[in-house]
């Protein structure tokens, strides 16, 4: 059958299902994108995952900069070793040489592979270990970064300025022994150090002022439980809230040891200087409070140590290994950890 009639009907009928047609295809192009609402929730949804993902991605980046921070102390300690076993003694920790002498990093400079350096370092002249009266060392360390001495946690700025001379600032200190203001028996303490009120500086650690010390010195003990060099890598908080430099080798940076004659308890009796890059433990770890006796960004000598670790700072052994010491351990076992020969033989802390 045709005709016009049917002609015209099939015209009509091709024609709705062409509208209907492009009807369903224009919902669903409509239907494919998202709405305003859509949007906004999985914005949400997204958002809500990064807040999740982001403390694990940062405890992840802290987990590797604190094993970063444990390799440089091992470094450390092996170097202290290294250097015993060339000279039969560990390094004096601060010394004077006729005013400012040299620290006990200089001393191991060519064990921590700096023996170039080291070999041009003027290790006679009067104050050697000053900068700003010996240009010629002061000249060159500046500049030097040495990443051994920086724990990658640190807040801290990385050098200082003394005079138009950069020097690195250690993240690490030596330990010369505890204080005995508590009780704590230690009788090879000082007075010290000017100008900070009532401090305290011992000899009864691994490293010390003018002096060195043997193995025999540390056999009662035992290297195990010696405490030999930790971390100040972290700011100091005085009562008004403002940030306090308190690292071992503020504001004169990582050469300089002392300029005190003699060791504690003989230790410069008329005047008593600072010894930088030593610390006589007298707080716990993290004790971040500066408005106390021995502390003062101009050397104290009880300044604490500190570490933007949570919860405690690394700590180097006599022996070479690495600890973690927690900020509540019980002040009197910390004590006797920084004290080479007093009885203390604890191994949980």
């Amino acid at each position: 059958m045709g005709g016009p009639f049917f002609d015209g009907l099939l015209s009509v009928r091709t024609g709705d299902d062409d509208m209907r047609h492009d009807r369903d295809a224009s919902i669903g192009c409509r239907r494919a994108g998202f709405t305003l609402i859509e949007l906004l929730i999985s914005i949400a949804i997204i958002g809500i995952l990064i807040a999740l993902l982001l403390p694990a991605v940062q405890q992840v980046r802290e987990a590797a900069r604190r094993t970063a921070c444990k390799n440089n102390l091992k470094q450390i300690g092996l170097a202290f070793h290294t250097y015993e076993s060339n000279f039969g003694r560990f390094p004096i920790g601060s010394r004077s040489q006729n005013a400012f002498g040299p620290s006990w990093w200089v001393g191991i400079l060519p064990q921590l592979e700096q023996a170039s350096l080291f070999g041009l370092f003027d290790m006679t002249s009067n104050n050697n270990g000053y900068p700003l009266l010996n240009p010629t060392n002061g000249k060159l360390a500046s500049g030097v970064v040495i990443g051994t001495m920086l724990c990658p946690s640190s807040p801290l700025p990385t050098a200082v300025l003394v005079g138009g001379y950069s020097l690195t600032r250690p993240s690490y200190v030596g330990i010369s022994g505890a204080t005995n203001e508590d009780g704590f028996p230690e009788s090879r303490v000082s007075s010290c150090c000017t100008p900070t009120p009532n401090g305290q500086i011992s000899a009864g650690g691994f490293l010390i002022p003018n002096a060195s010390l043997k193995h025999n010195d540390l056999s009662r003990d035992g290297l195990t439980h010696i405490l030999a060099v930790s971390e100040t890598s972290n700011f100091a908080v005085d009562s008004a809230g403002a940030l306090k430099n308190v690292d071992g080798g503020y504001p004169v940076g990582w050469i300089t040891g002392t300029s005190a004659s003699g060791t504690p308890p003989k230790y410069n009796a008329a005047f008593s200087p600072s010894s930088w890059n030593l610390t006589t433990i007298r707080y716990r770890p993290n004790s971040r409070e500066y408005d106390r006796p021995g502390i003062r960004d101009n050397h104290g000598p009880n300044n604490p140590l500190l570490s933007a670790h949570s919860g405690g700072v690394n700590g180097l052994l006599a022996d070479g290994s690495v600890r973690f010491i927690g900020e509540s351990i019980d002040l009197q076992i910390l004590k006797g950890l920084a004290t080479r020969d007093d009885g203390g033989t604890v191994d949980d802390f």
